[in-house]
């Protein structure tokens, strides 16, 4: 990666490399044959970019599912997952940022480390849909408690029935 330029705009730039790429294309195809929603899509960044368009959640859910099925053993189809939270992650570090936990650099890499993890480890048998909903909760979910952990030294107290 680039040293010197933080942690996001270092996943954008191998993105650029990765996006459009010859193996990007050739983990389509075969991703394609077992799945017929990444039918018809020529390059990642193209899957990427119809997992963001707007007013087809249905079908964004459904390109999701085909990734975090093989993220746990495939690093491209992960990435591609984090690429298409992309927008989410930086979302988390900017809310993050003002917490005081970290400097804004480290926010970010919490953001993504706790992402990447939640990408390889979906549980997609117990909850197939609204997947990038539940990816970006469950990241700021542990980012918060570590966060606050960090901040107060401890997490908080379970409140009292």
């Amino acid at each position: 990666m680039h040293e010197g330029l933080g942690v996001l705009r270092q996943l954008d730039l191998e993105w650029e490399r990765i996006g459009k790429g010859p193996r990007g294309r050739a983990a389509l195809r075969r991703w394609a044959s077992d799945d017929s929603c990444l039918v018809g899509l020529r390059s990642l960044d193209e899957l990427v970019e119809r997992v963001n368009e707007r007013g087809n959640p249905a079908r964004s859910d459904a390109i999701l599912l085909a990734l975090v099925r093989r993220a746990a053993t495939d690093d491209l189809a992960a990435r591609t997952v984090l690429q298409a939270m992309m927008p989410a992650a930086k979302n988390l570090t900017s809310k993050f940022s003002a917490c005081g936990a970290w400097s804004a650099e480290e926010t970010a890499a919490e953001v993504v480390a706790a992402m990447w993890e939640r990408i390889r480890s979906y549980p997609v048998d117990r909850r197939p849909a609204k997947i990038a909903a539940n990816l970006m909760l469950d990241t700021r979910q542990r980012v918060w408690r570590k966060g606050y952990k960090q901040v107060h030294g401890r997490l908080p107290r379970a409140k009292a029935a």
